[in-house]
């Protein structure tokens, strides 16, 4: 029989499922989460049984998955799901859960990545906020890395819009201008509060318009007599300021500003922000 039989890859994924339900049941952290958590811990049981033989299947990192989901997960789903009272425990719909462990099993190793999607599905078993994770929000997590991850949270976790810069090259005239760098942010180090620079920002940002998180506009901006105090001193626009302009051309930045969408306020609610 060929290795990519399907009926063997049933057989097997069956398999891995029998496994990980029984050493759930021999886990002490997992019989002490049941112990105060008895209706998520029916809840886990029927989402294991019913999405992760699926889900097994089509799992490249095959053994990683099958440790961090017989050992790690019904901790982490428990502890996400602990401030749930017990009778607004639901069972989270397919739609989501599916997915969202399909992610896990690709980024349980990628701390920002797994901290969302243990998030979205503790959102989707309390049955107060699950109308607020969507399907779609598993596929939004799916196209962040765990940079992207890390960073959006700022984006989405302010109340207020965020000053933003575009540096372009004016030319002679004033009419047109050149684009020299896109999308930049006021980036400091936590601790020494010095600049920090990061090429892949504008790239980052644009998926994040892209996904529908947030949106950016250079024809408005933010009236604050210090919110673009920053930009001039930036080390990408010195340094552009420094480079010889041909033709007269002067290096300006456009300011503009940087805000969360309907879509990324529900999503940063949805993934616990």
């Amino acid at each position: 029989m060929p290795e990519d039989d399907p009926l063997k890859v049933a057989k097997d994924s069956v398999s891995l499922v029998a496994e990980v339900i029984k050493a759930a049941g021999d886990n002490p952290q997992v019989k002490e989460a049941a112990g105060n958590l008895g209706h998520t811990a029916v809840t886990l049981t029927k989402t294991i049984n019913n999405v992760l033989v699926p889900l097994a299947a089509i799992n490249f990192a095959f053994d990683k998955a099958r440790a961090y989901f017989s050992g790690q997960f019904p901790q982490e789903i428990a502890e996400k799901a602990e401030s749930i009272p017990p009778e607004h425990i639901v069972e989270p719909k397919a739609s989501i859960a599916g997915p969202t462990l399909q992610g896990l099993a690709f980024t349980h190793e990628e701390p920002n990545l797994k901290e969302m999607y243990l998030n979205l599905l503790a959102t989707a078993m309390d049955g107060r906020s699950a109308s607020t994770a969507h399907p779609a929000f598993v596929e939004i997590i799916k196209q962040l890395d765990s940079e992207d991850a890390r960073l959006v949270r700022v984006a989405l976790q302010s109340p207020v819009a965020i000053p933003i810069v575009q540096i372009h090259r004016k030319l002679k005239g004033g009419a047109e201008y050149q684009v020299l760098t896109q999308h930049l942010l006021n980036l400091t180090d936590s601790t020494t509060n010095a600049p920090v620079e990061d090429p892949q920002i504008p790239a980052m940002i644009d998926n994040w318009i892209r996904l529908g998180l947030v949106e950016v506009a250079y024809d408005k901006y933010l009236t604050g007599p210090t919110s673009y105090a920053w930009a001039d001193q930036r080390p990408e626009f010195l340094r552009l300021s420094q480079t010889s302009q041909l033709d007269g051309a002067k290096v300006e930045y456009q300011k503009g500003y940087m805000q969360r969408t309907e879509l990324g306020k529900r999503f940063a609610k949805a993934i616990g922000l």
